[in-house]
């Protein structure tokens, strides 16, 4: 799985790099109402297996001008909805499970939660993008 090509796909990724094995740094800018905020952490793949389309991730980053942190738990899921004759197709299928601490936490759970859905329903729309295009 190419981790950079992938996360490319993720609104407001500023960077990303390895950083040992399985693990990359990365800085995503995002806005949560008027507030802009400037995450720096790291990208952990725990899990990984191409052969079924799946790989399990966890995110660690915090804003240091704001003074919160975010913990997400990710599993991302690539599923084959080819049926015999049509065009391949496939299925994104992202859970994520995502934890605001610090200031972050005190702006508002449904605010912050509503922010990380719509950032990840634009990655899988980018995502989808780009294996169509590798596809073709």
């Amino acid at each position: 799985m190419d981790i950079p090509r992938a996360a490319a796909c993720v609104p407001g990724l500023q960077e990303i790099v390895p950083d040992g094995e399985n693990r990359y740094r990365a800085t995503l800018k995002s806005r949560v109402g008027p507030m802009g905020l400037t995450f720096s952490g790291t990208v952990t793949v725990l899990e990984s297996d191409e052969s079924k389309g799946e790989a399990k991730f966890q995110v660690e980053a915090s804003d240091r001008r704001v003074g919160g942190s975010i913990k997400a738990e990710m599993t991302m899921r690539l599923i084959d909805q080819s049926s015999g004759q049509d065009a391949a197709q496939t299925e994104i299928s992202i859970i994520t499970d995502t934890a605001f601490m610090g200031k972050l936490g005190e702006l508002g759970q449904p605010l912050m939660h509503r922010k990380a859905r719509n950032t990840m329903e634009e990655f899988a729309r980018n995502l989808s993008k780009l294996l169509q295009q590798a596809n073709h």
